[in-house]
């Protein structure tokens, strides 16, 4: 069974709150402050969760005290930060990916590269404090897959280094590119960069909480508490039984899947098969490109990339750097997959791989391929061939 949680930002999210939610759910504020304060740069540093009131709900606060004043990092002295922490290898990868979508979108909204960006606000101690908490307390939690409803983002203004800065905040809408979200009722920032970016790394879309048996619901609080709503994250944790789910009577079973897309409007017809095959062979499960008319009515493909839920990650950053795109959209699917078995038969003094389903059995084609190719022999009559054997081994199998 897999382990899930469920975000429901209808007050937006930022990485405080979520951090307070994710130990309201469970995970051991010891065992956080203890792996935290590993990291050099957060030396002298307090984080508590003390339970305060929003809206008259319960929730806990993420109360961090810090001794640096605001300083600006780029991501190169942010990953060595990371990297020269006691975190475990896949909290170092989450925060790293956090950080780098981070930086992707601020390069975006000032005109440089990835590499040039200064992180201002989300460069500082908190944001590191935040970033790398929640990628401790998601593995101290378990969590396989997280899911996440469109935020709330809030409108008006608010301040930052550049100065006076509309909401939402440049650097979260550019991370929201391809997902959904809306305004919300709030006239202050609901959802914060660093916010974004965890859900936005994270997290995979949908428009309400997947069917989960629930184990348990984190409130997290945001510092403020207007007195028409509460203002909180919730997180709801639980188990996907695919045991549960109803089955059609074959011989198969369900896959939790996802399927990545990326319009492209700047990429040849050589390309393209590379995309492909490369995609392929870093594991996707399927990758095709369709012939769409995209933006300012120019001719283009649509990418889409079928993946598990444990590469989308990795997948998903070889989409970014094969294509140069700044956004993907992610749709969590299922798929039905009959049952298949491999073996191997003698063809022409030559052992070939075969494909068996319920229904076809079939021999690798490149194979079949190569051995037309060597013996000269039409590709056809080989398949015949391979068929008969096929048949004789299935028929005494």
């Amino acid at each position: 069974m897999a382990r899930v949680a469920w975000i429901n930002p209808t007050s937006g999210i930022s990485g405080d709150m979520c951090l307070a939610a994710m130990v309201d759910l469970g995970a051991d504020p010891r065992q956080i402050v203890e792996t935290l304060a590993t990291i050099d740069v957060l030396g002298g540093f307090s984080l508590e969760f003390p339970h305060v009131t929003r809206g008259g709900l319960r929730a806990l606060l993420a109360d961090v005290k810090l001794t640096e004043s605001l300083k600006h990092r780029g991501l190169s002295e942010i990953n060595a930060i990371i990297d020269d922490s006691g975190l475990t290898p896949g909290q170092k990868e989450l925060s790293k990916e956090v950080f780098f979508n981070l930086a992707q979108a601020e390069a975006k909204v000032h005109g440089v590269t990835a590499e040039e960006v200064e992180l201002h606000e989300v460069g500082s101690l908190d944001a590191i404090l935040d970033v790398c908490g929640f990628a401790i307390a998601k593995e101290l939690l378990g969590i396989d897959q997280i899911y996440v409803s469109p935020p709330a983002l809030g409108r008006g203004v608010t301040s930052g280094t550049h100065g006076m800065l509309s909401v939402p905040a440049p650097a979260v809408l550019q991370l929201l590119v391809g997902k959904e979200a809306y305004g919300g009722s709030a006239d202050f920032e609901l959802t914060t960069p660093t916010g974004a970016a965890i859900i936005a790394t994270a997290a995979i879309p949908c428009n309400e909480m997947p069917q989960m048996t629930i184990s348990a619901v984190g409130c997290g609080a945001g510092s403020k508490n207007p007195a028409d709503y509460p203002n909180v994250v919730q997180i709801v944790i639980g188990t996907l039984n695919s045991e549960e789910q109803e089955v059609p009577p074959l011989p198969g079973h369900f896959e939790q899947i996802l399927e990545l897309k990326t319009n492209l409007d700047d990429i040849t017809g050589e390309l393209g098969g590379y995309l492909i095959q490369t995609l392929i062979s870093k594991g996707a499960i399927d990758a095709f490109l369709t012939s769409a008319l995209v933006k300012k009515d120019r001719p283009g493909v649509v990418l889409t990339v079928v993946v598990r839920p444990g590469d989308v990650v990795s997948l998903s950053m070889e989409i970014f750097s094969l294509t140069g795109t700044l956004g993907i959209r992610s749709v969590a699917k299922q798929r039905y997959v009959l049952d298949r078995e491999f073996f191997e038969i003698a063809l022409l003094g030559e052992k070939v791989s075969v494909k068996a389903g319920p229904y076809r059995s079939k021999v690798e084609f490149g194979q079949l391929a190569s051995l037309s190719e060597r013996f000269n022999i039409p590709i056809l009559q080989l398949e015949a061939m391979a068929q008969a054997e096929i048949e004789k081994i299935m028929g005494a199998g």
